[in-house]
């Protein structure tokens, strides 16, 4: 189930829809490539979720975790269109055993932290 907002929250920051499973290859490949260097690419889960910003609802891009359930493994980026650009975060590989929506948070705090996103 996606996060829900805090009653603090409602209004400002970032919502995202529920996970949807995706193939390996819809990845970005950058993403591709991180996971090449650092997993068995086959025992990862591609989750997809489209990420929008709460105050507009504008859509702002979209999050792409590959979890490893095996391994308590993650690797994640995030991914906009900008001006006709495909700008995305570096991938970044953490401990997850929480399954796919603590994944896709950790992957927007580096977003954030990387300044793509609010």
């Amino acid at each position: 189930m996606p996060r829900q907002p805090k009653e603090e929250e409602f209004g400002q920051g970032t919502y995202w829809t529920p996970p949807c499973e995706a193939t390996i290859t819809d990845a970005h490949p950058r993403l591709i490539a991180a996971l090449k260097g650092g997993a068995d690419i086959e025992q990862m889960h591609l989750f997809v979720v489209g990420a929008y910003d709460m105050g507009s609802g504008a859509p702002i891009g979209q999050l792409e975790v590959a979890v490893d359930c095996q391994r308590g493994l993650s690797c994640g980026a995030f991914r906009s269109i900008i001006n006709g650009e495909d700008i995305s975060c570096n991938p970044a590989w953490f401990a997850c055993d929480d399954g796919p929506d603590s994944a896709i948070q950790m992957v927007l705090n580096t977003a954030r932290a990387e300044g793509l996103v609010l």
